[in-house]
């Protein structure tokens, strides 16, 4: 792998903050265009992106030194030196990056659910290429394994997962998903916010099972904090698509429909 992509007089351009980068870009990009495409103005969608990159990176990075204080305990200094001691939690990056853009999307009149669908057909990609940076950089490493397809990470003798490899596929079948969705969306009647609704509801299983071929150090009852995360945003996403798009009508009929079908007793 290559953690470090160019050193010139002492300075080093690491692999992670180039593919960090470029996710946002990616994000970035598809999302101004997603919200276009709803009429949004695009001072909205800067104001949007601008102050939730801010609170994103805070909020990240807070999650990151909350869940490997071993490394900050000692020098509290190189909680703000990201150059020192990189490391961000995505999850909370995401999450507090969603969370900003709903606030602000109330106060500045744009329908949550516009924002919404455009942050889960955005993520997936900028997801993908952020997994390409966390490869090269080796700051997640797989489980060990003995299969022809097992890579070596930077400084470790064994043979492991490529995490990052299962990551990125699981990430391009969502965004097919999520991307066909949004093309049908007007077609298929879905309701606004359903697009990104989606995404989470693929995303967060997705989270939940990979989570099982990546070398994990924090546990709680046997699951790993990711996959704890994985289940509150599965359940977070299950509960707004059933209040607010459509999923209690959906579930409803179902449960008809399987009740219909039991044979009935008659006395």
């Amino acid at each position: 792998m290559y953690p470090i992509l160019l050193s010139i007089a002492g300075f080093h351009l690491t692999s992670f903050s180039v593919f960090i980068i470029l996710s946002w870009c990616v994000f970035s990009f598809v999302f101004w265009k997603s919200l276009l495409e709803e009429g949004v103005s695009e001072d909205r969608i800067f104001d949007l992106m601008f102050y939730a990159t801010l609170v994103s990176i805070v909020v990240a990075r807070m999650g990151f030194v909350l869940t490997h204080w071993d490394q900050f305990a000692g020098a509290i200094l190189r909680t703000v030196a990201l150059w020192v001691a990189p490391g961000l939690s995505l999850y909370a990056g995401v999450g507090s990056a969603l969370g900003a853009m709903a606030m602000l999307s109330k106060r500045y009149k744009v329908r949550i659910g516009a924002v919404l669908d455009a942050f889960g057909l955005a993520l997936p990609g900028a997801l993908i290429v952020g997994s390409v940076g966390s490869l090269l950089d080796g700051a997640e490493i797989g489980k060990v394994a003995r299969l022809f397809w097992a890579i070596r990470y930077v400084g470790l003798p064994e043979f492991r997962h490529p995490y990052q490899l299962y990551a990125i596929l699981s990430l391009v079948i969502i965004f097919i998903i999520v991307g066909f969705l949004w093309e049908r969306r007007q077609t298929m009647k879905l309701a606004m916010g359903a697009v990104g609704i989606g995404f989470f509801l693929l995303w967060a299983p997705s989270i939940f099972v990979l989570e099982y071929f990546k070398d994990n150090h924090i546990y709680w009852y046997n699951l790993s904090i990711n996959q704890w995360m994985a289940l509150v945003l599965f359940s977070l996403a299950f509960g707004v698509w059933y209040v607010y798009s459509g999923g209690k009508f959906i579930v409803g009929r179902i449960v008809r429909s399987i009740y219909g079908r039991i044979p009935k007793r008659h006395s």
